[in-house]
């Protein structure tokens, strides 16, 4: 029943497109305002981004772009908004790793597929961050290993939900490493912090932006960013792949743009120009550097489709030694 009514919306949307691709024949897009839905409460990391970008695709469009934040169902409410919406390219997603992705994989009855939306651009890149409890004594990635082999799930690490993205990029260094820590699920990133500045907790795997000041103040200790190499902007930080027990973890949240199935492609390339265009503005990268961000190499928005592709790929490998709420 579940597929048959997905297939179902999918098929209203595809009618939906045809409309709108009918009357933007008639129009010039954009016409009148844009709305740019974020699937998580005001005020976090991914609204504070998207109203950087509202601001900016709205001096380029011409047109305002508002922010509507939908949160709720570990993003799904907001996604399902956009994937119901016309494909007229007045309601947009701007989602990231867990709502285009994560929560699919996760949780089959959120009633959408990351194939669903209309890829447009990718926008952002944040490294996520193994960080542990100063009194645990561990100062390096391998150190970490090599306790965590002498004792399995003795050591604890912090996760915002079983089937948050943390807990699948904790996998992804479990897997690597070939450890097992013992998972303690929590309903967000403020109190999972809170114990693990109190040391009820060893480990979490936390975005940079969000680790470096208790990093940097000396209440956590930093084992390594979860990406392939140093970044050019922070070469002071190591990454958990310069040890010898780990190799090949590459844990990133992006951010990204995508619409309703069947945009017209004359709206996913102005939409597509219009990102290059900010991602190449010097003084809004050096804000978002500021801020704990990776600059970003602009996509088509088939090269988006693509990368999508292999991040559904690679969760769903994680996803499958994992116990899923």
């Amino acid at each position: 029943m579940q597929t048959l009514a997905r297939a179902g919306a999918l098929a209203r949307a595809a009618l939906a497109a045809f409309v709108a691709s009918v009357a933007l024949a008639a129009h010039a897009w954009p016409d009148k305002p844009i709305t740019l839905v974020v699937p998580n409460p005001a005020g976090g990391a991914a609204d504070n981004l998207a109203r950087g970008f509202a601001e900016e695709m709205a001096k380029r469009l011409k047109q305002p772009v508002v922010v509507e934040n939908i949160g709720g169902a570990s993003g799904a409410l907001g996604a399902q908004k956009v994937l119901r919406a016309p494909a007229d390219g007045y309601t947009l997603i701007f989602g990231n790793t867990s709502d285009m992705v994560v929560t699919p994989i996760a949780n089959p009855s959120a009633g959408y597929a990351t194939k669903d939306f209309t890829p447009v651009a990718l926008v952002g890149l944040t490294p996520m961050a193994l960080v542990a409890r100063p009194g645990l004594g561990i100062t390096h990635i391998d150190q970490l290993v090599a306790q965590a082999k002498a004792r399995p799930n003795g050591l604890s690490v912090g996760t915002t939900g079983a089937s948050s993205f943390q807990a699948f990029a904790t996998m992804a260094l479990q897997k690597a490493a070939g450890i097992d820590l013992l998972a303690v699920p929590y309903k967000g990133g403020a109190p999972l912090t809170t114990d693990l500045l109190g040391g009820q907790i060893d480990l979490a795997v936390m975005a940079m932006p969000g680790a470096m000041p208790h990093v940097r103040s000396g209440k956590l200790t930093l084992l390594g960013l979860l990406i392939d190499k140093r970044l050019p902007t922070a070469p002071d930080l190591p990454t958990v792949n310069e040890g010898s027990s780990v190799k090949g973890v590459n844990m990133q949240i992006w951010a990204g743009i995508g619409g309703p199935p069947g945009l017209p492609a004359t709206v996913v390339e102005k939409l597509n120009t219009t990102v290059r265009d900010i991602l190449l503005d010097k003084e809004f990268n050096e804000r978002r550097i500021r801020n704990g961000d990776l600059p970003v190499t602009p996509m088509t928005s088939a090269e988006f489709g693509r990368f999508l592709g292999t991040e559904v790929d690679k969760f769903r490998a994680l996803a499958a030694g994992m116990k899923l709420e």
